[in-house]
């Protein structure tokens, strides 16, 4: 695979973004998606990853956005992988609701002119099955579009030192075939590793200001994303740690950085450093500016509009909104979000916000 082509957040900021996910799952994705809702007007397809049968994932997708209102962005039901260990959003899709199953390869057609060879964004916050299937789709067509060539892609996944050493990381794990596939076509890869997502200091429970934030909102969008966590402590883990939103901060250029690397996979998608092919892999993270914005993007919780310029993670008036916070010890403190003049909060004064615990 060659070295990743441009990467730079402020070239690619007007290229479409698709975003593959398997939402319903860990909330983190929610989380990741209503980020992107709020702060990329070019976001533009959602693809459901490990999806149900009934296209579930979808419908949450769908709801979700339309609550944030992000109805320009269509989404679509992806391949049924057969995984679907996780399920922690029940009833929280309105009745009457239905799939949207749509031909990946033809949604993402739409997005480009044919003849172009202009980027695409894809930020791969689930298993790799469909962006795997996509690559292969486009290689086969008497006219591709040289997705392997044009997709830039940011996929959470894979770790150099995972938790346990026997077997892969999570997303790559659910589906190996894939991440050879994608790893041996796409010309473009990043990926924020396991390493640097799953930490303490990332952990969203029942005492983190992000589910404070959440919890005692009754904004709809919010509601759904704090009702989402409860099913997931009560079911699955006391936790959900931020994969998610770092990977989508990654790909707007802020808060992690990269190193061309040079790594091998094992048949199960296991990775070690050495001869193979080389992607470009986190090396670090500052965790406290990466913290600082999401609940500032959050708190204001204003959705971004087709065709308006984005504000980028580092903007001065977005990282004002978590003006005030300080660091003693091992502990952070976040002020009380107060708003500009002329601006406005969905959450309005949010006083009282408890500790983050860095552990």
């Amino acid at each position: 695979m060659a070295a990743a082509a441009s990467h730079d957040p402020v070239a690619l900021r007007d290229s479409p973004l698709i975003v593959s996910t398997d939402i319903g799952g860990d909330p983190d994705d929610a989380i990741a998606l209503a980020l992107a809702a709020m702060t990329e007007p070019r976001l533009a397809l959602v693809v459901t990853a490990d999806e149900f049968p009934d296209g579930r994932r979808s419908m949450l997708a769908r709801h979700l956005l339309d609550l944030l209102g992000r109805e320009d962005v269509v989404v679509a039901a992806g391949a049924t992988a057969g995984e679907r260990k996780y399920w922690a959003a029940d009833g929280l899709v309105p009745a009457g609701a239905h799939p949207w199953p749509l031909d990946l390869h033809t949604a993402v057609a739409s997005l480009t002119d044919p003849d172009s060879s202009a980027p695409l964004r894809w930020l791969g916050i689930g298993p790799l099955t469909d962006l795997a299937r996509l690559l292969e789709t486009d290689s086969g067509r008497r006219t591709p579009l040289g997705l392997a060539r044009r997709l830039r892609i940011w996929q959470m996944g894979g770790a150099l030192e995972y938790r346990q050493p026997d077997r892969a990381e999570h997303n790559f794990r659910l589906d190996p075939k894939a991440v050879h596939t994608v790893v041996g076509r796409a010309e473009n890869l990043t990926l924020v590793l396991s390493d640097h997502t799953f930490t303490p200091v990332m952990a969203v429970d029942p005492d983190s200001p992000v589910y404070r934030l959440l919890a005692t909102s009754s904004i709809p969008w919010a509601q759904v994303i704090a009702h989402h966590l409860d099913q997931w402590f009560a079911r699955f883990h006391p936790a959900s740690m931020l994969h998610d939103p770092l990977t989508l901060a990654a790909l707007q250029g802020a808060f992690v950085s990269f190193d061309h690397r040079e790594f091998r996979l094992e048949p199960d998608a296991r990775m070690h450093l050495g001869p193979g092919r080389i992607a470009r892999l986190s090396s670090g993270v500052d965790y406290l500016g990466f913290l600082e914005w999401v609940l500032a993007t959050l708190r204001a919780g204003v959705p971004a509009r087709p065709g308006r310029a984005r504000a980028t993670t580092t903007d001065p008036a977005v990282r004002a909104a978590a003006a005030g916070s300080e660091s003693l010890g091992n502990t952070v403190h976040f002020a009380a979000h107060r708003t500009t003049s002329g601006s406005t909060s969905q959450f309005g004064q949010h006083d009282g916000l408890p500790k983050f615990r860095q552990g």
